[in-house]
């Protein structure tokens, strides 16, 4: 059933702008802790607060006794904190640094060498002028793959069903990876995650492909991720060498929701820098029967800086709105589009506001095999522009229509396009929860 159409009205002047605003601040007092409930450990999910609310809502660890509330400031307790499915709190102090042991020494790449894999051998046997241009096998890639396997043991961040993690003050996690597999109930907040770097990229006979994503939510329901500040930190892959006219990669996804994972909100975070930032649906085939899952709301995040992605959708109902983007060509970063919509997508993008100063309107949006896509109340460069319209007009053989086969009924606080771009860039991110 289509719900309505919830459009702004246009009004006249200054006194309806300072109305809109006046009702945009009275509201985000909610992304606050009230005086009854400022412990962020303890908090859940607002009903109605997006597909991650439906059907039982999201609590993480919140019921946890006092035995499972854990204080962390180093990696290795970090990983031991998040096991299991048994209902539980894990507060981060601190700058956590994922390439450290457990006595918190500093690792580099080369601690997780295989004794037959080096980068220079990798480098000289896999050259096309010896090799050919095909893709890497044999003893030296299967000694890459022992290193990554290794290294992938060391970095990825296993985080076990009812689990609340909670950034204190100003906590960080860099250069480990996210990874929410196949639980249920999860909730991570408050808290900076960066930079999850591969040391062990795959040559594919023309391209370089890494792995790790910041947060890799696969096949897992009810995930709150909300208030994150998620970046490259000081790696960026514009920057690295071009390898047998391949640009070498060594990062992935920011925060990608992957292999019929459902009942997800991502909320109120800050992702900047990053080129690949938000795959939901990572194949266009029907191996994870996902026709019914990858209901996913993305809303007031501030996505700054990235080149694609924002998000990129396949299957799956996503509701993405009251979402800023802006981009800078001076970051460095090339920017290839926004919001893309992939095979039986449906995406109801709403009151979102764009500052793309040199890009196109029409070239905001992707067709990637899908053909729906719902666009309203967008602000574009200060303007309102219809997307879609745009779009379609300059590439009609890919348009798409704005009829979808389901509408989202699950969500809060929609606000008027006018408060987004500073109302998000105010509140959104780590830290930003006080």
């Amino acid at each position: 059933m289509n719900a309505p159409k919830r459009r702004l009205a246009a009004a006249g002047a200054a006194l309806a702008a300072a109305a809109l605003t006046a009702s945009a601040l009275a509201t985000t007092a909610e992304a606050k802790p009230s005086d009854k409930d400022d412990d962020l450990g303890r908090q859940t999910l607002k009903a109605n607060d997006g597909w991650a609310a439906a059907e039982g809502g999201t609590t993480g660890g919140s019921d946890a006794a006092e035995e499972n509330v854990h204080t962390v400031d180093n990696w290795a307790g970090l990983k031991e904190a998040v096991k299991g499915d048994e209902p539980k709190i894990v507060y981060v102090e601190g700058d956590i640094d994922a390439w450290t042991d457990a006595d918190g020494n500093a690792l580099s790449c080369e601690d997780f060498n295989d004794p037959e894999y080096s980068w220079d051998l990798y480098l000289e046997t896999f050259d096309p002028e010896v090799w050919g241009w095909n893709e890497a096998s044999g003893p030296v890639e299967e000694a890459r793959d022992r290193s990554y396997d290794a290294f992938r043991e060391h970095i990825l961040l296993r985080i076990g069903s009812n689990t609340t993690i909670v950034g204190e003050g100003d906590a960080s996690v860099t250069h480990g990876s996210f990874y929410i597999g196949n639980a249920d109930n999860v909730i991570v907040r408050n808290l900076g995650v960066h930079e999850a770097y591969d040391c062990f990229p795959q040559w594919e006979g023309d391209a370089w492909d890494a792995e790790f994503d910041n947060f890799e939510v696969t096949g897992s329901t009810h995930v709150w991720l909300d208030h994150l500040t998620v970046t490259d930190g000081s790696t960026h892959d514009y920057e690295a060498p071009v390898i047998w006219d391949a640009r070498l990669e060594r990062l992935d996804g920011a925060i990608d929701i992957v292999r019929a994972s459902d009942l997800v909100t991502v909320s109120w975070s800050h992702i900047r820098n990053h080129d690949k930032t938000m795959l939901i649906g990572n194949t266009d085939s029907e191996r994870y029967e996902e026709w019914d899952k990858l209901r996913v709301t993305v809303h007031h995040n501030w996505f700054e800086n990235t080149g694609q992605r924002t998000p990129r959708t396949r299957y799956g109902q996503n509701h993405v709105y009251n979402n800023y983007i802006s981009y800078d060509e001076a970051s460095g970063y090339p920017y290839f589009y926004s919001i893309g919509s992939g095979v039986h997508s449906d995406i109801y993008a709403e009151n979102n506001a764009f500052h793309l100063p040199s890009i196109a309107p029409e070239d905001t949006l992707r067709n990637w095999g899908g053909d729906r896509m719902h666009v309203e109340g967008t602000l574009f460069n200060g303007e309102r522009v219809d997307l879609l319209a745009a779009y379609n007009e300059a590439y009609p053989e890919a348009s798409m229509t704005d009829e979808l086969e389901e509408y989202p009924e699950l969500h809060r606080n929609i606000h008027p396009t006018v408060a987004v771009p500073w109302l998000v860039r105010a509140r959104a991110g780590a830290g930003e929860l006080d």
